[in-house]
C-alpha cells in the first residue's frame, strides 16, 4: 500500500514537471508568473513578470511578453468592453453580497 502511495507521488511530481512547457525565472532568480492585461491598449494579453513585482519587498522590473500583439480593430475593442460589463457585474454582486450581510449584523444587533 505505500509502495501504490510513492509511486502515485512520484507520478504527479513527473507531471507537474512535464506541464511546466515554459519555465522562467525572473532578474532576482524567482519563478516569473503569467498574467493577463486588461488595459485598453493590450486586453486579453498574456505576459510573464516577477513574482515580487507587486510587493513591497523587492522591486523587479522583469517583463516579458507571453504572445503577439493583437490586431487593432473590433475584436480588439470587444474583449476588452465585455472584461468591463463582467467586472461590473462582479463589483454590483460583491456590492449586493455586503447589503446582505449589513443587513444580517443589523438583525443580530437588534
Amino acid at each position: 500500500m505505500s509502495l501504490s502511495s510513492s509511486t502515485s507521488r512520484i507520478q504527479l511530481q513527473v507531471t507537474h514537471v512535464q506541464s511546466r512547457e515554459e519555465v522562467k525565472v525572473c532578474d532576482c532568480v524567482v519563478l516569473v508568473k503569467q498574467r493577463t492585461c486588461w488595459k485598453i491598449t493590450n486586453p486579453g494579453r498574456h505576459f510573464w513578470n516577477c513574482q515580487n513585482s507587486m510587493t513591497r519587498l523587492k522591486k523587479c522590473s522583469f517583463f516579458e511578453w507571453k504572445d503577439e500583439e493583437q490586431a487593432e480593430g473590433y475584436y480588439k475593442n470587444l474583449l476588452y468592453s465585455l472584461k468591463q460589463k463582467l467586472d461590473a457585474k462582479e463589483d454590483l454582486s460583491e456590492m449586493n453580497n455586503f447589503r446582505r450581510r449589513i443587513v444580517e449584523v443589523e438583525f443580530l444587533l437588534s
